[in-house]
């Protein structure tokens, strides 16, 4: 199963995070890490939903120890990695992948949440990471790299994540 402990991910992205975190706290930002390291395995099973079958995406994400998803939770895609290289023929690695990113995302009544885009606890969050040197996915563009300013497009937009280059 994914780990949602920062002991998965390299000593500099799990130090940098732990600063970003430890402000968060001191903000009264409440957060939790939802995804930390990923195995090629889970990263596929990730990124089957919204492109495969329902009955695909389940046997992919159970055999990961993932809960099955209904139809309706397959109906967006989550990633555009799908867990293998380039060139061996796949659409290219996660930074989860490599240790070197992680997803946390806003907490109400203790039960993580993934509010509207301009939910301001998004931003918040994203303050404390981005002052640590990660990049933030709520900046990208639909193909990953960072917005232009006045880009306001949210294809593929990942508000959740951080990851270090």
């Amino acid at each position: 199963m994914m780990s949602r402990l920062l002991e998965g991910l390299t000593p500099e992205t799990r130090m940098k995070a732990g600063k970003a975190i430890a402000r968060l706290r001191r903000e009264g930002v409440p957060h939790v890490v939802t995804c930390g390291f990923r195995t090629e395995a889970e990263q596929y099973a990730l990124w089957c939903q919204g492109r495969k079958p329902l009955a695909e995406v389940n046997e992919a994400r159970v055999k990961v120890g993932m809960y099955r998803l209904s139809e309706k939770e397959n109906t967006y895609t989550v990633t555009n990695a799908n867990g293998k290289r380039v060139s061996e023929g796949g659409t290219g690695r996660s930074a989860h992948q490599t240790g070197k990113a992680l997803d946390v995302v806003p907490l109400d009544n203790g039960r993580a949440v993934w509010p509207p885009h301009a939910d301001s606890r998004w931003k918040q969050i994203a303050a404390a990471f981005i002052e640590q040197g990660f990049t933030w996915g709520g900046d990208w563009n639909g193909d990953g790299r960072t917005k232009l300013d006045g880009d306001d497009s949210e294809d593929m937009v990942d508000y959740p994540h951080y990851q270090l280059m």
